[in-house]
């Protein structure tokens, strides 16, 4: 009857260590990543330029802020702000996904670009920060 007795004992106490157990995957940097952090300075804009800061967008994975810099009308520089991940897989989407929304953007000289395949939510919430981020510039 003790042995029973100590082996339920035991039972119980691994269950609750178990059930316990932090199973979350820890975060990692990865050095190649796009999304690491970039330093800030003080940024010369050309004669007549006017940049502006678009409305952080919020996607069931990630947060997006996007930075517009305007002159006379047309759409000269883009920079992603903030640009987070819940996890590898969404980061990786991101880093893919963000230089291409920049350069379709810069290319198309708005805020009317295609979405990157696979990165829908991504996409969405980028070209919505720097339309507003545009709007903003252009003080409409």
């Amino acid at each position: 009857m003790p042995k029973v007795i100590v082996a339920l004992l035991v039972t119980a106490v691994a269950v609750v260590l178990l059930a316990g157990y932090d199973t979350k995957p820890p975060r990692t940097v990865n050095p190649n990543s796009a999304l690491k952090p970039r330093p800030k300075a003080a940024p010369k804009l050309p004669p007549g330029a006017r940049a502006a800061v678009g409305p952080a967008a919020i996607t069931p994975f990630s947060v997006i802020q996007v930075q517009a810099t305007v002159q006379h009308g047309k759409l000269i520089g883009v920079k992603t702000v903030v640009l987070t991940g819940d996890g590898p897989h969404t980061e990786a989407l991101n880093a893919r996904a963000e230089p291409l929304l920049r350069a379709s953007a810069l290319k198309a000289g708005s805020a009317d670009v295609d979405a990157v395949s696979g990165a829908t939510y991504t996409s969405r919430s980028w070209k919505q920060s720097l339309q507003a981020a545009i709007d903003k510039a252009e003080g409409r």
